[in-house]
This record gives C-alpha cells, structure tokens and sequence, in this order.
C-alpha cells in the first residue's frame, strides 16, 4: 500500500472539559477505505497519553485533564490496518472546569469583592475573566480580569443589582471553561439630612433623604435604641424617606438608625443615627400650696417612668413675660413678686436635652 496523504483542514469540533472532539478532511480517491489514528500527547509534560482509533472524519478523545495543553496528531491509515500518512497537528486547550463556591467577600457601595474554588490539578495556571452585567438594563458593564480566585469590582451603582459571571480561563487566555453566575446587589449610600419631623410624648416622626439612582426601589429599617439600658427596641419598616415611631416611653433619650435597604429587602446601607429624647408628658394637679404677698408656692405631680431625671421651667407671666425659674424637684416658691397682682404660672417638665413637655397653666392672684 501506498501512504495515504495527510488529511487537513484538521479542527476542534468541540472543546469539553475532559474531552476534544476533533473533525477533518481527507481527499484521496482510497479514502473509503481508510481508518485514522489520533495520537494524543500531554503538552505540559510532553508525555503520550493514549491512541484512539477512528473509522471516519472525526473523533471524540475523552479522559482528558480540564485546562490543559495536547497535542492532536492525525494519521490516515490505509486499508491494511498499516501504512499510515504523514500526521496533521493541532494544539489545543481543554477546558478549565467551572469555579464553584463563588460568593460575595464583601459587598460595598459602589464595589463587590468576589471569591471562588477551582479544584482542577492545572488550576495554578488560570487566569480568570469576570464578567459584570446590570440587571435593572441587562447591559454588559464590563470585563475585567483578574489572576488570582477573588477579586474586586469597582465602579458599580448604589443599591444596584448585578449578575457577575466567573470564567475560568486556561494558560493560552483564549480558552474558557463554563461561567458561574451570582446575582447581587451593591449596598444602598448612607441616608442624609436625618432629622426629627416632630417629636411627641410617646413618638418621634423622622425624615431624610437619599440621592441614589436606585432609591425609587428602596425600603428603610429603622432601628430604635433605649439611650437609657442601651437595649433595643423595635425594628421600623418604612416605605418612604419619613417614618413615625410610636409606643415610646416619655422623657426617655432613644438612639434612632435609619438604614435604607436594597430591592431585595435584605442588603442594607450603612445606618445614619440620631439621638433624640421624647418629650415628657405634661405635670399634673398643678396647684398652689401656699399664695404669699410677694411669693407663690408651687406644686404638681409628675408621674413619668423617667421623671426622676426632669427639672422644671415655670414660666412666669403678667400680662407681659415676668421670667424663667428652674426647679429640680415637683415643687417651686416663686419669689420677688408684685402684692395683689394676677399671675400666669405655666410648668414646664424638661428633659436632660432641654426640650419640654407641653406646658400646664395655673392662674394666681398674690
């Protein structure tokens, strides 16, 4: 017999992870009668891994290492099992294996840091390709590489969600094995401008703002904290930039944490606190214990779990503001006053902040 002549036009039909699947050509009138063999070599250690025997143009070679280099060589064999032709040589990668445990090291604001496992024995000479797509628009972000299994992605919109794909990529930096997604949103900016809308006896209504791009899809966990025990005390939820917190205890200073959440109600901002103490309930049975010719006595009760922490401010008023007086105790003499003259004394209870309960008026001749 004659040789056969080399086939050509020899390529990967398919590139797996542990198998190549090969086609060529060969155009000799004897073709019919030829059968290949594919001679399979280890390019990382130069060492032949296998035969296989072909009875047509193609031929899948399985039990391959994922990611790494071979040597393809096609021979055509005549129709006596013997003479072969010259072989055809391709060098290809096998597929790297798809990562796994990909998860979040930490999310940011405008950055997520990723991390991944890859198991495969040529695994130290990948490199890999991340890619990153806004899910609210479905655009390709970008593209970035990086060397090693973490890496970290900038340049991301507040409380944004993003599908971050992980591909491994083979010593050539052409050949890619299957991505791994994850879907994730960045965390929400810090809240702004928090302040109290108003404050009662037993709530606190508060607003803020946020500037986000994002932020017609956010919710808000507000956390309130005792000042007093330092415990917490209830979790808010609020759909808008304000909320009003109820079932306080007046007089009481509370620690109020606003977080603004992400879409998928789980990934929240940085908090952004306020301290702020309820306003003391009004005294009651205010009445004068004793009228003088220049000095009234005062007294009232008090009955506020967090009284024993209120001075008082009485307002002393004759027809035009007289003066302020402050006392530490449910009891006050008022002093220096005008004999047989009207007065308006108004008592005040005052928390550690200065701010005061709603007034209760008492009116008094000397």
């Amino acid at each position: 017999f004659t040789g056969p002549s080399r086939v050509h036009d020899l390529k990967a039909e398919s590139i797996g992870v542990t198998s190549v699947t090969l086609k060529w050509m060969v155009n000799d009138s004897a073709a019919d009668n030829y059968t290949y063999r594919i001679e399979v070599v280890n390019g990382t250690n130069d060492t032949s891994v296998k035969n296989v025997k072909a009875n047509e143009t193609r031929a899948e070679i399985t039990g391959l290492i994922p990611g790494t280099p071979y040597n393809f060589t096609v021979f055509a064999v005549a129709a006596d099992n013997e003479t072969e032709g010259e072989g055809s040589l391709i060098n290809l990668y096998t597929r790297p294996s798809p990562v796994h445990g990909l998860e979040a090291e930490s999310i940011g604001v405008t950055s997520v840091s990723l991390k991944w496992v890859v198991n495969d024995s040529a695994a130290d000479s990948y490199t890999y390709r991340i890619e990153v797509v806004n899910d609210t628009n479905d655009t390709l972000v970008k593209s970035l590489t990086s060397n090693e299994n973490r890496a970290e992605i900038t340049g991301l919109i507040p409380g944004t969600l993003y599908n971050f794909t992980v591909f491994a990529v083979a010593a050539d930096n052409e050949t890619e094995g299957e991505g791994s997604p994850i879907d994730l949103y960045t965390r929400p900016s810090r809240v702004h401008d928090l302040k109290a809308e108003s404050i009662g006896v037993t709530s606190v209504t508060l607003k803020w703002m946020v500037n986000d791009s994002a932020a017609d899809n956010y919710t808000y966990r507000i956390e309130v904290v005792n000042g007093k025990n330092d415990t917490s005390v209830k979790n808010v939820k609020a759909n808008e930039t304000r909320a009003e917190i109820t079932g306080l205890i007046p007089g009481t200073p509370y620690n109020f944490t606003v977080f603004a959440v992400a879409a998928d109600n789980k990934t929240e901002g940085e908090g952004v606190s306020r301290n702020l103490y309820t306003r003391p309930s009004p005294v009651l049975d205010l009445e004068a214990e004793s009228i003088g010719v220049t000095s009234v006595t005062l007294k009232w009760v008090e009955n506020d779990s967090a009284s024993d922490t209120y001075t008082y401010r009485i307002e002393v008023v004759n027809g035009t503001f007289v003066k302020n007086v402050t006392f530490n105790e449910t009891e006050a003499e008022i002093t220096g006053l005008i004999p047989g003259t009207p007065y308006n004394f108004t008592v005040f209870a005052v928390v550690a902040d200065n701010e005061t309960g709603e007034g209760v008026s008492i009116f008094l001749y000397t």
